[in-house]
């Protein structure tokens, strides 16, 4: 009866709520956004050669939608959201009978994008009406220039309302206005603990504590909700909260998805640092942004220098691309299109890349666009500008040369050991073929013999030892014909010579002789480099490099490469120079060596630095012609998009022209930057922004449900000083940000996606939040800010989630579980998913037991009466008293079982490692009240 009592506890509180959004596919705008940057390109250089506009092998083109699905004469080349069954894709995998590209299979990255692609459907844009033709001239159009996103911000008149009474500011009238136009009506305000909750989730990303709950329910001033919103906005946790929104804007990471040769991120948090301390310092947003693009370049106070150096860790910290097998130079056009769509997306909400490979398909953005800001990117270089006077680094790269000029010098002496063991090994090379005889033939009855050992032995080095073993086998002897008489068998009928080693004596003398060629090889050469020597000597100056130098015969000089060659038979690898090495020379190489770790320990540690950016060549790009780097059309000016422009854009003069970049888009007659950064912050107070994509303002992307207000917001941004403090303030003290989040049916009848906000979106806690709540509730969270990144995995960290490493190569498990985004790419939102990994993870997972734990021994502290450490947990947990049916099953459950003596004990029947307090706190803590905000 208890266990079927826990069962129930555990499924009634951790179904999924209401609210929830799982994870579909993307929407129509993001596959076509993919098309144009991952497909399009990946065809045009790879197919079109054999599958373009011009040429159609096996009857296929892939130029246009309609084509790739008609197929070839093979018949359909996919199957639209079924890539295993797809034509093209086993082909791209080289897994059946035809395989394309035919000279070199595609990437894995390229194979998995097409399977993407397939997944989606096979989406391709030019099917559009609105598309443009790849040959079409670029001209921008008046209705494109009328688009609403590129007109000016208006300030628009306040609308009028039949309902004056509900309104508790502009926003409300605006809002109010659609919902009355739509037959809606705005929900009651919330409870005071719903919206403490609310406010103090949204601004800190934390739980208000029971003793705030308290004092906001008592405070019955008529400002009480201003003055929290106030108190909220003015916590150092309001800059980490929002912090981390622009982080995921960012694409903010500490190291590189792949590990061969990367360039690694260890001071990355300096970045993610001044985030916070800007949001906390309420810096205008404009120089929020123009020191992201630009700080690096920018004047200012001498004390904020290091601080405008690390801002530009916006573009510093990104990904970095894999530059061996000869694609170094591709490599450095994706981290160009990296910072492009970067700096598009999070500042003007513009989906620029699409424009890498041709103009863009639907809004009026060009190539020429595109390559006038590669150029820009194309001359600025990535730097760890120093945060130390100039003298710490003198000393560093000081102490820095003086231990590589001894790395050297010991190199040195084992590249000159490994020449001297080499020629050594080569003068005895008979040790090399007894050798070899000795580990294939041991002696009867004492089993094989160990080849280090004999390699000890014969004084050569086992490395040697071993190419010879594999070197002398039939197969191979023919390759060096003075190796005709060397003996492979008949060991048992030789007579052995008297060395000891049980070595055949015609064994021993093939060696030798063997030895004896090579020694007359050697002499030869070095009587033909002395005859060349002397003849260059006598010769006039002018004619010394004429003399050419003798040759060895082919035979001769066959020989010595085979076995005297750097990559010889008896060549010493100059890792193994040590163990070979007499007394007399091992001192000499251990004396450098301890010099060496002397000199280590004697320089000073590595000075803070953060990771910057640096002008570098200003130059301009060339465009390439469908993208493609080895087809390039004119040079391109550095400059800014053209449909932003007021006339004709002006060529940056400025070096790169980061700055001339920075100035234009933080610019207030720029009509995108302040509506991109309202949206964004209206989208984490609501759960989705006035425009519902809130990186593409483009023709793709949605248009804004509340186009005055976005208007309105904007230029009360703009003339509020860019402060991003004052616009939370109005936002959050509107009566619709108050609103109960209730359900009501016949108002979702008319807007089922609650877009015109007839009531407040019930959310999911994100996994930062979540996780640093169960840290908090449970009296573990450690506040501490700034500073290193820390290991989630660690149970010893217990710092807020912002804290903790953030790795594109292998993110941590909790933080990809619980939906957080791709640190690879710039994301405009968080998805959100409900998969039973999840809950597993709630139920088995160690920290979700630790917290338990803690929380259980935290109400233990409370009283010793059950039904109060109920009221006390439930105070912690949810900032409210329990309900008398929450506490009576609550005191259900905790009862110790009565044993049923009708059933015999069993006792390999498992065990719970918990108490029944602590199974308790973990289902509290699992709840759906715990997870939602409503």
């Amino acid at each position: 009866m208890r266990t079927r009592w826990k069962v129930l506890l555990i499924c009634g509180l951790l179904v999924p709520g209401a609210g929830l959004v799982r994870a579909s596919d993307a929407p129509i705008a993001e596959q076509l956004e993919f098309f144009e940057k991952r497909i399009r390109p990946l065809f045009v250089s790879h197919c079109f050669e054999c599958h373009g506009p011009d040429r159609a092998k096996g009857g296929l083109r892939l130029n246009t939608g309609d084509a790739v699905r008609r197929g070839g004469d093979s018949g359909a080349v996919i199957v639209p959201g079924k890539p295993d069954e797809s034509l093209l894709i086993e082909a791209v995998g080289h897994r059946g009978d035809i395989k394309m590209p035919p000279k070199e299979k595609l990437s894995d990255a390229e194979i998995a994008d097409l399977k993407r692609w397939v997944e989606f459907g096979a989406p391709w844009p030019a099917d559009q009406p609105e598309a443009k033709s790849d040959s079409a001239p670029f001209a921008i159009t008046a209705e494109q220039r009328a688009f609403w996103s590129f007109q000016p911000v208006r300030t628009p008149a306040i609308p009028p309302i039949r309902n004056d009474h509900w309104p508790a500011g502009s926003i409300d009238q605006f809002i109010l206005s659609r919902l009355e136009a739509a037959g809606l009506a705005p929900s009651p305000e919330a409870d005071r603990r719903i919206l403490i909750r609310r406010v103090t989730f949204d601004l800190t990303g934390l739980p208000p504590t029971p003793e705030e709950i308290d004092a906001f329910l008592a405070d019955d001033r008529a400002d009480a909700w201003e003055r929290l919103v106030d108190r909220l906005l003015n916590s150092p946790h309001y800059g980490e909260r929002w912090a981390r929104h622009w982080l995921d804007v960012a694409r903010y990471a500490e190291d590189q998805a792949h590990t061969f040769q990367a360039r690694m991120y260890p001071n990355g948090y300096r970045f993610r640092d001044w985030v916070v301390r800007a949001i906390n310092d309420d810096m205008p947003y404009d120089r929020f942004v123009t020191e992201q693009i630009a700080g690096d370049l920018l004047e200012g106070p001498t004390e904020t220098k290091h601080d405008r150096e690390t801002a530009v860790g916006y573009f510093a910290l990104g990904p970095v691309y894999y530059a061996d097998a000869g694609c170094a130079f591709k490599a450095s056009l994706d981290e160009l299109d990296d910072r492009i769509d970067t700096l598009a997306r999070g500042f003007l909400g513009l989906t620029l890349a699409c424009a890498r490979c041709h103009d863009h398909k639907f809004d009026p953005i060009s190539q020429q666009d595109y390559y006038a800001l590669a150029g820009v990117f194309r001359s600025t270089a990535y730097r760890e500008a120093p945060l130390v006077p100039p003298e710490v680094v003198a000393k560093y790269e000081a102490g820095q040369k003086e231990v590589k000029e001894h790395e050297q010098k010991i190199k040195k002496y084992q590249e000159q050991e490994a020449e001297r063991l080499t020629d050594e090994t080569t003068r005895h090379v008979s040790r090399c073929l007894t050798a070899v005889w000795r580990v294939a033939h041991p002696p009867a009855g004492s089993g094989r013999l160990n080849r280090s050992q004999i390699a000890k032995e014969e004084q050569i080095s086992e490395v040697v030892l071993e190419r010879w073993q594999n070197f002398l086998v039939p197969d191979k002897l023919g390759e060096l014909p003075q190796l005709a008489t060397w003996i492979v068998d008949r060991a048992a009928e030789l007579p052995v010579a008297p060395d000891g080693k049980g070595v055949p004596s015609a064994v021993v003398e093939a060696a030798l002789v063997f030895e004896q060629e090579v020694l007359a090889a050697l002499a030869e050469r070095s009587a033909k480099e002395q005859q060349h020597a002397a003849a260059v000597a006598a010769a006039p100056e002018a004619e010394k490099s004429k003399i050419a130098k003798p040759a060895l015969d082919k035979r001769q000089a066959d020989l010595l490469a085979a076995v005297a060659g750097p990559k010889g038979l008896c060549a010493v690898p100059v890792d193994k120079v040590e163990g070979l090495l007499d007394a007399t020379h091992l001192v000499e190489l251990t004396g450098l060596k301890a010099r060496h770790e002397v000199l280590k320990k004697s320089v000073p540690g590595k000075y803070a630095f953060a990771h910057s950016l640096a002008d570098g060549q200003a130059a301009n790009m060339k465009l390439h012609i469908r993208g493609n780097p080895t087809r390039t059309g004119d040079e391109v000016p550095r400059r800014f998009l053209t449909v932003l422009s007021p006339e004709s854009p002006v060529a940056f003069a400025q070096g790169s022209g980061r700055v001339e970049l920075a100035r234009a888009i933080a610019s207030p007659e720029n009509p995108l930057t302040a509506r991109v950064i309202v949206n964004r912050l209206w989208q984490q107070h609501f759960g989705r922004g006035i425009v519902g994509t809130p990186s593409n303002f483009g023709s793709l992307g949605e248009r804004p449900t509340h186009p005055e207000l976005l208007d309105y917001l904007a230029g009360r941004l703009v003339s509020g000083g860019w402060s991003l403090r004052k616009l939370h303030r109005e936002i959050l003290t509107s009566a619709t940000y108050r609103q109960a989040s209730t359900d009501v049916a016949r108002h979702s009848e008319i807007d089922p996606d609650n877009k015109y906000l007839w009531r407040m979106n019930r959310r999911r806690l994100d996994v930062e939040a979540w996780r640093d709540a169960l840290l908090m509730v449970a009296g573990n969270l450690d506040r501490a800010a700034g500073g290193p990144s820390g290991s989630l995995t660690s149970s010893d960290f217990r710092r807020r989630t912002l804290y903790g490493m953030v790795s594109r190569h292998s993110l941590d498990g909790m933080l990809r579980l619980f939906d957080f985004p791709d640190p690879n790419i710039t994301s405009e939102r968080r998805t959100v998913t409900t998969v039973p990994l999840q809950q597993l993870f709630v139920l088995n997972s160690e920290f979700m037991v630790r917290e338990a734990k803690a929380l259980s021994a935290r109400v233990a502290g409370a009283s010793n009466d059950d039904t109060a450490r109920i009221y006390e947990a439930y105070r912690q947990v949810f900032g409210r008293q329990p309900t008398d049916a929450e506490t009576q099953l609550g005191l259900e459950f905790l009862k110790p079982p009565e044993p049923d003596r009708s059933v015999p004990a069993d006792p390999s029947a498992p065990k719970s490692t918990l108490s029944r307090w602590e199974q308790y706190s973990q289902v509290l803590l699992g709840a759906n009240e715990f997870t939602f905000v409503d």
